[in-house]
């Protein structure tokens, strides 16, 4: 299991330079997410792994959003984006570990989480966490690399780059339909070819 001080280490690092390296490559995923999601005003979403915040501007003037993210320094770059006047929505930024949601039952319309279900240490585990504060019936989206079949060189490589914070490979759709998650639509976006998945709660 990848520990969580050594992936805030790694985003620590990354932080400084992660919208000049890292996002132009994730933003068109960022974009669909939030279309997919079509979050309305006045609904509440909790985004997991906001990173920078560069999928925050997508948000419409209305809708709440919960943003979190284990990393300090990530956070800080999300915070000064929204005091720039850069996000229409009403976020709200929380330091916290995914795997253990201080969040009541049932307490969001829908979640989302971008680029981030792959480098936390148990991906099951920050999924139904998602799903137990997110209302019956409401969208969770991810965003996420996915090879069908990533090979043994990818395999041999996922320790590694676990320890990066780059993340892990695994089966995403099957997780997702283990958890109990209904598959609505899986569409490839990004440069690096990221799976974009919509499901829903059971109702």
């Amino acid at each position: 299991m990848v520990a969580r001080k050594d992936t805030n280490i790694a985003y620590k690092i990354y932080a400084p330079v992660y919208d000049r390296v890292f996002a132009p490559s994730f933003a068109e995923g960022h974009t669909r997410m939030v279309e997919a999601l079509d979050a309305q005003p006045g609904e509440r979403v909790l985004e997991v792994g906001v990173g920078t915040g560069i999928s925050l501007r997508h948000y419409v003037a209305g809708v709440r959003v919960d943003a979190l993210d284990f990393s300090t320094a990530m956070l800080k770059k999300a915070r000064k984006r929204i005091d720039k006047g850069e996000v229409a929505a009403e976020v709200t930024l929380h330091q916290m570990d995914a795997h253990k949601l201080e969040f009541d039952d049932d307490t969001f319309d829908h979640a989302v989480v971008a680029h981030a279900i792959a480098v936390v240490a148990e991906p099951e585990v920050v999924l139904r966490e998602m799903m137990r504060v997110t209302q019956p019936g409401g969208k969770l989206v991810v965003v996420n690399h996915y090879k069908n079949d990533p090979g043994k060189l990818w395999r041999a490589w996922n320790p590694v780059r676990r320890k990066l914070g780059l993340g892990q490979h695994f089966d995403l759709p099957e997780l997702l339909q283990a958890c109990g998650l209904e598959i609505v639509s899986d569409d490839i976006v990004n440069r690096i070819k990221s799976r974009l998945i919509v499901t829903r709660l059971p109702a």
